[in-house]
C-alpha cells in the first residue's frame, strides 16, 4: 500500500517530466569521472551526483560517513528507495510538493538558463545512529535531455543540524548572474502539516486521491462501504475542508 506520505520513485520520475517506464542509463564512462574529479569532497558535507533519466545515484562521497554513518555503497546499491526511508516523515510528507514546486520553477525557465538554476532546501535525515540530522540539500542539473528533461544532477549536502527551522522546509532557487553570482529568484515554505490523521484515513485519502470509489477502496482494504464513508467523513472534517477532492488538495500541496 502506497500511504499518503510515502512519496514513491514512480511518483517523482512523473514529477521531474519522465513516462511511467523508467529508462536505462545512458552515459559515457568518461563523463562520470569528469564530473566527480571536478567536485572536491567537503568537511562539513557530503556530495552525490544522481541521474533522474533512470533514478539512480550516480556516486555519493565518502564523506557520508562522517555525517550519517553510512557506507556510500548503501545509497548506491540500495538506491533511492532507501534514500527517502531515512528522511524524517514529516518532512517526507512536504517532498512531493517540494519537488513540485521545483520542477514548476524548472520547466517555467527557459531551457538555456536551467544550467544556472540552484536549488535549495533544508530536511531532516535519520543517521545510522537513528539521530536526525539536519541538512541544507543544494543542488544544479548539469545535463538534459534534447527535450530538456533534467539527467544529471550535483547535489550538495550540509550538516546544518545547530540551526534552528522551526520544522519549516525552506525551499530557495537561485540564478546565476552575468557577474558569477547566485541571486534569489524564488523562495517558499512548506510548514509541517498538523491534520492528525490516523494510517487507515491516510490509506484512504491515497487510494481516493488515486481515483478509486468508496466501494473500490472499501474492496481493497477489505472493510465495508460505510466503514469508508465514515473514514472520508472524519478526514473532511481534519482537514478543514468542504469535500474529499479539496482534502487530497490540501494534504498533497503541504
Amino acid at each position: 500500500m502506497n500511504v499518503l506520505n510515502n512519496l514513491s520513485v514512480a511518483e517523482l520520475y512523473k514529477i521531474a517530466g519522465y513516462s511511467n517506464k523508467l529508462q536505462k542509463a545512458n552515459l559515457s564512462d568518461e563523463f562520470i569521472p569528469e564530473i566527480i574529479n571536478h567536485k572536491s569532497e567537503s568537511c562539513i558535507g557530503y556530495q552525490g551526483i544522481f541521474n533522474w533519466s533512470c533514478m539512480q545515484y550516480l556516486s555519493v562521497s565518502n564523506s557520508i560517513k562522517t555525517i550519517l554513518g553510512y557506507e556510500p555503497e548503501v545509497f548506491l546499491k540500495k538506491g533511492l528507495n532507501f534514500g527517502l526511508s531515512i528522511i524524517h516523515p514529516s518532512d517526507l510528507e512536504r517532498l512531493r510538493a517540494v519537488h513540485q514546486s521545483i520542477f514548476e520553477y524548472y520547466y517555467n525557465t527557459p531551457q538555456n538558463q536551467r544550467l544556472k538554476l540552484r536549488f535549495s532546501y533544508n530536511l531532516r535525515v535519520k543517521a545510522k545512529d537513528h539521530n536526525y540530522i539536519h541538512i541544507l540539500r543544494q543542488s544544479n542539473f548539469m545535463s538534459f535531455t534534447e527535450d530538456g528533461k533534467p539527467t544529471i544532477e550535483y547535489v550538495n549536502c550540509t550538516d546544518i543540524t545547530g540551526f534552528s527551522f522551526n520544522n519549516i522546509i525552506s525551499l530557495t532557487v537561485h540564478l546565476l548572474s552575468s557577474s558569477g553570482t547566485f541571486v534569489l529568484c524564488h523562495e517558499t515554505e512548506f510548514p509541517e502539516v498538523n491534520n492528525n490523521l490516523s494510517k487507515r484515513e491516510k490509506e484512504v485519502l491515497e487510494l481516493a486521491r488515486q481515483g478509486y470509489t468508496s466501494k473500490q477502496i472499501a474492496d481493497k482494504l477489505y472493510l465495508c462501504t460505510e466503514t469508508i464513508k465514515s473514514h472520508r467523513k472524519h478526514i473532511i472534517a481534519k482537514t478543514g475542508t468542504g469535500n474529499m477532492a479539496a482534502a487530497i488538495n490540501k494534504i498533497i500541496r503541504h
